[in-house]
């Protein structure tokens, strides 16, 4: 019995608490909210109250805010530019490897950006300023065999180009002359116009970008100009003669050796000395049946030999000479051109 009575109170007391808690945390809750403003009679001056931290009201208006990205310019051409708080539609390009000249280049690019689309192009008398055609945007309405396009917008667009007066500079300035839409959807808000001003310009810099790509590939897989020949060095022995500096012949004959099938066993660089050894290189079955380029072979046989070069004049003389430093015979030497010639190209070294 007196167990029961225990629990009982103890309950009670639970019970009650929990109540006591709540009805804490509402009168807190209400004086806190009572607070928030204070009832002055009407004899007395209210006081100032400060208002820095009072948050301002936002009017309500029917207009719907955008919140789409902000439209941006992409310089993502190798010459291309963006200067920092420019408000207009445009880009700067500079002059590069690729471009050479450069207005003759933005001319060529804007011409061919266009007619790649279909869209007119007319040049002004200055020759510096583009119009272009309508041009369309359209969706797709219906489906299957039923679809069609309904054209919802067109626009005109002039291009301006602005070179730099010392010529390696120039800019591209997009601008809207003209807009039609033909449903509500097609209609232009405030900051539309800009927006499809630098999509346009955008589209641009991207075709100059690949175009970039492309010069930059042709570059890399032209073979270049051997202006090697066969010559004397400064003693009158026999050699082969090169317009590149001695510094720069020691260093590009190392691409030569996987060519030529030379290995290195030592070298020597204050007498300009290669120690070599050579094998005369041979097709494997694989090779002669996929067509592979062959390996210049080398009028000598294989053994050690040493690869000399010296000054002669502004020029470098490189010697083949056996593995005692002798000279070689003028006719081998002279039958060495080719195969260097061949092994400069495959490698794609200047010499």
């Amino acid at each position: 019995m007196q167990d029961w009575i225990k629990g009982s109170v103890v309950a009670s007391v639970l019970l009650t608490g929990c109540s006591l808690l709540q009805t804490d945390q509402t009168e807190t809750s209400s004086q806190s909210a009572s607070l928030t403003s204070i009832k002055v009679p009407d004899n007395l001056r209210k006081p100032a109250a400060p208002g820095q931290f009072d948050v301002p009201e936002i009017a309500t208006t029917s207009t719907l805010t955008d919140i789409r990205s902000p439209a941006l310019v992409l310089a993502t051409a190798v010459s291309s530019r963006v200067e920092e708080g420019d408000k207009l539609s445009r880009v700067w390009f500079d002059r590069t490897d690729y471009t050479g000249d450069l207005v003759p280049f933005l001319h060529k690019m804007l011409q061919t950006q266009f007619s790649e689309q279909g869209i007119e192009l007319q040049q002004d008398s200055s020759g510096l300023t583009y119009t272009t055609g309508w041009i369309a945007r359209s969706e797709e309405d219906g489906f299957w065999f039923w679809a069609s396009e309904q054209k919802q917008e067109q626009s005109r667009f002039s291009l301006v180009i602005e070179p730099r007066s010392h010529g390696r500079s120039a800019s591209v300035t997009v601008q809207m002359l003209e807009h039609q839409y033909f449903t509500p959807s097609g209609e232009l808000a405030s900051n539309d116009k800009q927006r499809q001003e630098i999509a346009l310009l955008n589209q641009i810099i991207d075709r100059i970008g690949k175009e970039e790509v492309t010069i930059a590939t042709a570059n890399k897989s032209k073979i270049p100009d051997v202006a090697m020949e066969p010559g004397m060095d400064a003693a009158g022995n026999p050699a082969l003669l090169t317009p590149q500096p001695i510094e720069v012949t020691w260093s590009q004959l190392e691409t030569l050796f996987t060519a030529l099938n030379f290995t290195v066993t030592d070298k020597n660089r204050s007498i300009y000395t290669y120690y070599v050894d050579y094998e005369k290189p041979q097709q494997g079955l694989w090779s002669k049946l996929w067509g592979s380029e062959s390996k210049p072979v080398l009028p000598v046989s294989n053994g050690a030999y040493q690869l000399v070069l010296s000054r002669v004049d502004k020029q470098t003389a490189i010697s083949l000479r056996d593995k005692d430093g002798a000279q070689l015979d003028a006719e081998t030497v002279l039958s060495l051109y080719e195969p260097f010639a061949q092994a400069a190209r495959l490698a794609r070294v200047e010499l």
